[in-house]
Parts: C-alpha cells; sequence; structure tokens
C-alpha cells in the first residue's frame, strides 16, 4: 500500500539552524578569548553546563553564582528530554555534520538495545566516586570542555598557521601596491604540548561514528549521561499511533538507537528529540507532545554489579593519583599563573579547558605532561622559554570560568610570586665566557636583575644577579635568554605565593620592593652597610607592627 508524504515537521526543519547557530555562537565565543580581552562571553556555554556544576559540588570547590545557571538546563531536560544534546551541544552538532560527509557503516538491526549504553553510567559513577576523593577528572570529557580545548591546542594554532602563509604568499603583491600594512602583517605563530595528541584523540572519537551514529553521545559522554538520568521522567516525548505499519524506517534513522524493537516504545534517557523519526514515518503515526512519564516509554538500567565496579574504580583512581590533602606538587617545573589556587584546591576548580592559554599573548602558558602528576594533566602551567608572563596581562584570571585561577587587577598581579629566577653560571655568557651579556636585565620588567663588578680568572666584568625580593617570576629573562637549547636563567616554585583569597599586595612586600634601590641587595649580601648608603627603616609587618630587618640585613 502506498502512502502519500506528509508534510516534514517544523521542528525537525529548524533544528539544523538551531544546531549551526549555537555552534558558531560557540565558535565566536572562542575567537573571542584574546590579548586584548574586549569581552568575556566564553563562559555561557559552560556556565549552562550542570556537569561542571556537579563536579565542583562533589570536590568542594567554590560554586559560583553563574554557574548556577546550569540549573536551566536541568529544567529544561525535565520538560523536553535531552534537547540539549540534539540541538545545542556544539559536539553533537560537529558528530552530525562528520556524519554526512562520514556516513556510519551498514548498520545492524534495531532493537532499543545499545552494546555500550551503559558504559557511559559507569564513567558518570567513576568520576563521582573519585570526586568525593577529590580526583576532579570528570572535566577531562566533558563536551564543552573537551571541544574548546580542541579548539585552543590543534585548530587554534593550524588556522594562525595557514593565515600567516596566506600572508606570506600576499607580501610581494601587497608591497606592490603600496599595501604597507598588509605587507608587514603577521601573528605570532602558537604552538601547544599535546596539540597533536588532541587531535588524534579527536579524530579518534569522531571516527567512532563510523561505528555508530553519535557513538560519543551514546555511550560516553558523562554530561550526556547525566541529563539522561534527569530526562528519564521528562514530560514531552515521542507518540507513536495506532497507524503504524511497524516498518522500522523509525528506528534506522534514529541516530541514539533510542526506539524499541516493537516501535512503539522510546527510550527517553535516549530520545534528543531530533524528530527524525516523525520525518520518515510513511503514515504520520509518529507525533510529539506532551504526556505522562512513563507513557509509551522504558528504560535503560545500568548493572548493580557494573555500578560498583565503576564506584571502586573512581575511588582507587583518586589515591593512587594522590588526591588527597596530604598530596605536594614540588616539581621544578610547576610554575601556575598568577592567581592560582593553592594547589589542591586549583586541582579541583580547573577544568583543562585551556581558555586561560588562549588568552595568554605570549603563549606561555602551557597544559602539564607530568608536572602535577596524574590528575594534574592539561592543566595550566608557565612554561618561560616558550612564553613568559606579560607584566600589563592579566587575562588567564579573567576568563578562567571556575576562578581555579583568581582574577587579579594588574597592579595587584605584580605581586602574586610564582617562583624565582636562578642564573646557571655554567651556561651563562657572561659568567662562563666573561662576555658582557645585558638581554636578561633588558628583559626583566619588575628590575630584578642587577649587575656588578665581579673580579675572577676571566677579568674583571659585570655580572648579572637575581634579586630575589624583587622576582616574581614571570620568566621573561628565561624566554629572552640568548643561549640555545636551555636556557642560563629558568624560573623554579621556589618562593611562590598562592592565596585562596586576601590580597597579595603586604607592608612587608611593598617595603622590600620600595627599597632596593637603596642598596638593600647589597647590605643582604655582605651584612654591611656600605659608607654613604643611607640607613634603611624597619620593615612592616602585615599586621602594621614594625619588625626587625631579615636576617642579614645590619645598619
Amino acid at each position: 500500500m502506498k502512502h502519500d508524504r506528509h508534510p516534514i515537521p517544523a521542528a525537525s526543519r529548524f533544528r539544523p539552524v538551531v544546531q549551526g547557530f549555537f555552534l558558531v555562537l560557540f565558535t565566536v565565543f572562542f575567537s573571542r578569548v584574546t590579548y586584548p580581552l574586549a569581552d568575556n562571553l566564553s563562559h555561557l556555554f559552560f556556565n549552562l553546563d550542570p556537569l561542571i556544576l556537579l563536579g565542583l559540588a562533589l570536590s568542594g570547590s567554590l560554586i559560583l553564582s553563574y554557574l548556577l545557571l546550569s540549573v536551566i538546563t536541568v529544567v529544561v531536560t525535565v520538560l523536553f528530554g535531552r534537547v540539549f544534546c540534539g540541538w545545542v551541544c556544539p559536539m553533537g552538532t560537529v558528530f552530525d555534520i562528520c556524519a554526512l560527509a562520514f556516513p556510519a557503516r551498514k548498520p545492524r538491526a534495531p532493537d532499543g538495545k545499545g552494546r555500550f549504553t551503559n558504559f557511559k553510567y559507569y564513567l558518570v559513577v567513576f568520576f563521582v566516586s573519585g570526586s568525593l576523593l577529590g580526583l576532579t577528572f570528570v572535566f577531562f570529557l566533558d563536551p564543552l570542555v573537551f571541544l574548546f580545548r580542541v579548539y585552543t591546542l590543534t585548530f587554534y594554532p593550524a588556522l594562525i598557521f595557514a593565515v600567516n602563509g596566506a600572508l606570506n604568499a600576499l607580501r610581494g603583491p601587497a608591497a606592490g601596491l603600496g599595501l604597507i600594512r598588509l605587507a608587514a602583517l603577521s601573528y605570532q605563530q602558537p604552538a601547544f604540548v599535546f596539540g597533536l595528541f588532541s587531535l588524534l584523540l579527536f579524530v579518534a572519537v569522531v571516527g567512532l561514528i563510523h561505528l555508530e551514529r553519535r557513538f560519543w553521545c551514546r555511550n560516553l559522554c558523562p554530561l550526556g549521561a547525566l541529563l539522561a538520568l534527569v530526562s528519564r521522567f521528562s514530560l514531552w516525548g515521542r507518540r507513536v499511533s495506532g497507524e503504524c505499519i511497524a516498518c522500522a524506517k523509525c528506528a534506522k534513522v534514529c541516530p541514539m538507537n533510542a526506539i524499541g524493537e516493537g516501535f512503539h516504545d522510546t527510550s527517553s534517557q535516549e530520545c534528543i528529540q531530533c524528530e527524525r523519526c516523525a520525518v520518515v514515518c510513511p503514515t504520520a503515526a509518529i507525533s510529539f507532545a506532551f504526556h505522562a512519564p512513563g507513557e509509551q516509554r522504558y528504560a535503560h538500567s545500568p548493572s548493580r554489579r557494573g555500578m560498583i565496579a565503576a564506584a571502586a574504580g573512581g575511588v582507587l583512581a583518586a589515591v593512587t593519583a594522590g588526591a588527597s590533602v596530604s598530596r605536594q606538587t614540588t616539581h621544578e617545573k610547576l610554575i601556575r599563573p598568577p592567581g592560582a589556587l593553592v594547589e589542591e584546591d586549583f586541582l579541583d576548580a580547573c577544568l583543562r579547558c585551556g581558555e586561560c592559554m588562549k588568552a595568554c599573548p605570549t603563549h606561555g602558558l602551557q597544559p602539564a605532561v607530568l608536572q602535577a602528576g596524574f590528575e594534574g594533566f592539561f592543566t595550566p602551567v608557565l612554561v618561560s622559554r616558550i612564553g613568559g608572563c606579560e607584566e600589563k596581562c592579566n587575562e588567564c584570571g579573567i576568563v578562567c570560568p571556575t576562578g581555579a585561577i583568581r582574577s587579579l587587577p594588574l597592579e595587584e598581579k605584580r605581586y602574586a610570586i610564582i617562583g624565582n629566577a636562578a642564573i646557571e653560571r655554567t651556561l651563562c655568557i657572561a659568567w662562563e665566557q666573561g662576555k658582557l651579556c645585558l638581554v636578561c636585565d633588558e628583559a626583566c620588567p619588575y628590575d630584578a636583575i642587577e649587575f656588578r663588578m665581579v673580579t675572577d680568572e676571566k677579568g674583571t666584568i659585570q655580572r648579572p644577579f637575581v634579586i630575589e625580593d624583587k622576582c616574581i617570576g614571570c620568566g621573561q629573562c628565561e624566554h629572552a635568554c640568548p643561549t640555545h637549547g636551555g636556557a642560563a636563567i629558568h624560573v623554579t616554585p621556589i618562593n611562590e605565593v598562592r592565596k585562596n583569597s586576601g590580597s597579595y599586595i603586604t607592608g612587608k612586600v611593598k617595603w622590600l620592593r620600595e627599597v632596593k634601590d637603596e642598596g638593600i641587595d647589597f647590605y643582604k649580601e655582605t651584612g654591611v652597610r656600605p659608607e654613604g648608603a643611607p640607613e634603611l627603616s624597619p620593615a612592616p609587618s602585615d599586621s602594621g607592627v614594625v619588625e626587625e630587618l631579615p636576617p642579614g640585613f645590619m645598619k
């Protein structure tokens, strides 16, 4: 029997447009995270993510008020099911676009039972149990964080490389036409650790659609699992009337395998309200409307054994990663951005999203490898040899969506000590070769390098010294050092100051900075005030009570 073609549901026609809008919006917000920062809209998508709110709450981190906007997502899910996954999530849109170019292999007969459907629930339990002990690795697989990180570490450097290549090709013609600004235009090329790894991981995740459409959304996405649990009793859903002829077209086209064997029942946990089934139905038997929870529905039920195993795995992973209150991170290369919370709280709050790395104008902020242990993967560290911390930039704290990096005013940032520089004299041109080199002093924005006349077997020549009380560990000296390979001056986290609250500007620190030009550093080394040098006032304490001079200081 031939059935007349029925009109395509309006929602199905508009869904690609809505998906495209949110993907473009996500990409535009990403592009706006740059120096100098014009606005800070990149938080919007993260603010709507209830998985982030849950992860921060379980780890005991501060819950910022704007993250409570994720409650909107939960309410919408209760009413309409997983519409966020089908209409808003940019990661889901990427899968749908890629599926057009690389369709899945011939699907097996639909039965409404995915082979790995319950695996995402086990992942959530694994992450939740780990978070209770401080292992906040749940953000690693959050789809919004995942996509933003891929944008930062992979797509952004590739785009800059392509743009610079095009500009290089245009330099000659532009100069010939008198377009001097275009002929001289170029962009600093960023490069990130894990850039290739991030690309391969993204390709692998997208490539899974060859096995099952939206494989990630069906089986791996922790945010999808959380929304699936909420949508189990949603009020909006699929209805099938008696006109159904059991042709199975709806089940074959369903990207989430959410339609049961009888083609009437629907898994509200898996249905993303795409309405593709209604489009292909030859009898117009399928509609979407409000109805009573449980009507024409079935639910996936993860096994108790699997849930217990996942919980035990999360606890084991947390213990193995050292996620306890006694953990310490003393790696000499672990330089956090200025304003970073105390390490334990920083690891709990950091999303590993890469926003701070994207905003860093020198590209010195890089994803951590092993500097902070297993749990610290992809958290930001300052690699000064690549780029130091710019004196007039505080954008890493401004763009951080969870406050893992505090937003410090520029004046206060000057007092946030992230480490101290040390000179490797066997590599230093001035010390080892006896040649005059002033690069580190010229690069230091805090006047923390001092040259003094030193006499040794190489003669009498000016040699550099680091003024510890002035240095904040910005790493500009290490980046500028002209020695090949490793720098002759490098920053370590010694003397770093990390505060979760309160000001970094204290009376004692200001005193040490202000009296530097009066000879304080020479006094510190010799313990004797040179003839003619002015006397120094005692250092004020943070409480306002006058303290004695630091050890080694004498009038």
